[in-house]
Formats: C-alpha cells, structure tokens, sequence
C-alpha cells in the first residue's frame, strides 16, 4: 500500500502546479500579444497580405484584403483564394505559387483586375524540413501610380513632338548651368548637335564674353530661389554660333523646378533677318527723307540756277574774249552748269549709300545713291 504523501509533499506540488500555471497563463498572454501585434502589423500596410496554404486555402488575410475582395473576413478564411479572381488572373496567379512552391523562391509580378492593376509578391513560408508549406501573398494596388506614369509618359510625348517640329530653339538649363535639353531648332540655329550641346556649360557654350560675368554673379540667386532679371521676360540679346559668328535672338526666359533644383527654359528666336529688314526699313525712311529734302532744295535753286546760267551767257556774249571779265563770266557758267549736274543727281536719288568724310563721319554718296548718269537727263 502506497503511502500518503505528507502535508508538506502536497504543499511543495501545489506550489509547482502553481508555477506551472502562471507560467502558461504567461505564456498564453504573450502567444495573445504576439497574435495582436502580429494582427495590428497586417492591417497598418495599405497592401493586401494573406496566408495561404500550397493550394491556396487561405489561413490568415488583413482587413485591407477583405475590404479589396468584398467579403466578410470570419467567412473568407477557408476559401480558395485563387477563385475569387477572374479566370485568366486566377491562372496566371496559380502559376506563380506553382512556381514558388518548386523554387523555393519569392515571385515579383503585376497583373489587371478590370482597370486596377497591382503589384504581387509570393513570398515562400517554409516548414521544419525546409519544403514550402505555405505562401504570404502581398499585393498593392499601384492603379494611380500607373497612371500617374502614363500621364507623365503622353505629357513628355506631347513636350518632344512640340519641340521637335518647333521654328524656334527650346534650351534646358539644369540647376548647375549645364545643358540639359536641346530641340532639332537649337541644332539649326547654332549648329551644334544635340550630342555635343547636351552636358555643356551654356553660357561658356552660346554666350558672348559681355554676358558672362553678369551670369556668374546671379546664378547663385537663380540656384536658391529661380528668379532672375530676365525670367518671366523676353529679351533681345546675341548669342555665338559654333562657328563663331554673333548674331541677334529673342530669348523668353521661364523656371520650373526638377527634382527639388531650380532649372530655366529658353524659347530662343533667331532675330537676324527681322534686324535686318529693320534696317532696311530705317534706311527707306532716311532715303525718303533724303528726297523730300532734296526735292525741295532742288526746286528752289532750279529758277535762280536758270536766271544764273541766262545771265552769264548774255554777259559772255556781249563782251569779247579779251575781255578782263569774259573768264569770269565763262567760269561763273561752267559752275552753273556743274550745279545743274548736281541738282539732276539729286533728283535722282534712289538709295542709300555713303561715304566717309572726316573724322569717322559719313555723308550720302550721291553718286552711288543716284540712278542719273553725268550729262543724261534719264
């Protein structure tokens, strides 16, 4: 017959049932802790994430995922995951757990669910022996990102076609004064090519030695805040081609900001031929002042010039030509006629066209402004 076990055997292995029993109790707190934290994980990401076993029952899902499917959670878990797609995404998604489960590996993938469109990680959960028992599926919906993307894509799009068939030079200016971008126009214009344009420093590259240092003092302000004097403005400055030769532009100046950096965009516009038809236009009007001033000048002298050249005929006929005074009167109608010589250019005047005179001045050259040849009445 076994013996009792005295009062203080009993008293020893109530303390130990006792310590056994906090011990799970703590035990049971930290697995319930651990499943909270575990739980409060899984539903802090925007992503779906879901447990699923090899053939895709599944065990675990987040709130994201049961709000996404358009379930209720207590019924979802125990359902086949891959039935709640459509076929075709239901396919290609069996395919990658097929393949995950043979490799071992995580599977990276994006597919379209009616006009969403998600990213998908298969990430293997690996048993005791090391074999694939279970998949974590996490899938984030990246539908306004894709988006996104394709605005920006069809906005570049846009911006390269506008700037490839542009007349005038489109130019980017990045945030260290280098070339960043450079239109078929800017090729034309200054002749060179985009290759070897693209990375240069622009002022050094295009810009005439006056306008350097004025830029080297205000990129700094350019650099912190995008402002300058001539942005937001259009300007009339000149630039050097490649092949050295300077000549006038229109730039209209903008910035914008590229990744947190200042950058500036120039419209610039080759001015020459406007500058010279400029030109020409202030010399049709210097030319018409010229006639008008001419014109009138000659109309006065023409009764006077007559009378003179009248007068110095009669005295020339009515004394001999010893006479002391017959070399005067003969030089005096020498004169008058060189004068009516003159007058006739002058009348005939039909272009610009100077000479130098003294010091640097130019008058009119009336002999290459005048259609009126010496002694022609044409």
């Amino acid at each position: 017959m076994a013996e009792k076990p005295t009062y203080e055997e009993l008293e020893q292995r109530l303390k130990e049932l006792e310590k056994e029993l906090g011990r799970r109790m703590r035990t049971k707190e930290a697995l319930r802790q651990s499943e909270e934290t575990a739980r409060a994980l899984l539903n802090a990401t925007s992503d779906s994430a879901i447990l699923i076993d090899t053939q895709g029952t599944i065990i675990a899902i987040n709130e994201v995922a049961v709000h996404r499917l358009g379930k209720i959670k207590n019924k979802v878990v125990r359902m086949n995951l891959f039935d709640m797609f459509p076929p075709g995404v239901a396919k290609e998604r069996k395919a990658r757990a097929a393949e995950v489960v043979r490799s071992g590996e995580p599977a990276h993938f994006e597919d379209h669910i009616e006009e969403l469109v998600f990213n998908n990680t298969f990430y293997p959960v690996f048993d005791r022996k090391g074999s694939v028992e279970k998949l974590a599926v996490y899938s984030r919906d990246i539908t306004d990102q894709k988006r996104a993307q394709e605005a920006l894509r069809e906005s570049e799009e846009i911006f390269r076609n506008l700037a490839s068939t542009a007349y005038d030079a489109m130019i980017m200016m990045d945030s260290q004064g280098n070339i960043s971008f450079w239109n078929e126009a800017a090729a034309r214009i200054f002749g060179y090519t985009k290759k070897e344009a693209t990375g240069k420093n622009l002022h050094r590259l295009l810009a005439p030695e006056k306008y350097v240092q004025d830029f080297n003092e205000r990129f700094s302000q350019f650099k912190a805040t995008g402002q300058g004097d001539g942005i937001g403005k259009t300007l009339e400055l000149s630039a050097i081609r490649k092949d050295g030769t300077e000549f006038p532009m229109e730039l209209s100046l903008s910035s914008f900001q590229h990744r947190r950096q200042w950058n500036a965009l120039g419209i610039i516009r080759d001015i020459t031929r406007r500058k010279l038809a400029e030109e020409e236009h202030l010399q049709k009007e210097k030319l018409q002042s010229i006639l008008e001033m001419t014109g009138a000048v000659c109309h006065e002298l023409s009764q006077p010039l007559q009378n003179l050249i009248l007068s110095s005929d009669a005295l020339s006929a009515a004394i001999s030509e010893d006479h002391p005074l017959y070399k005067h009167a003969t030089e005096i109608t020498g004169q008058a006629d060189r004068i009516g010589e003159i007058t006739k250019k002058l009348m005939g005047i039909t272009k610009y066209e100077t000479k130098d005179y003294i010091e640097g001045i130019k008058i009119i050259d009336i002999d290459k402004s005048s259609n009126k040849l010496k002694g022609s009445d044409l």
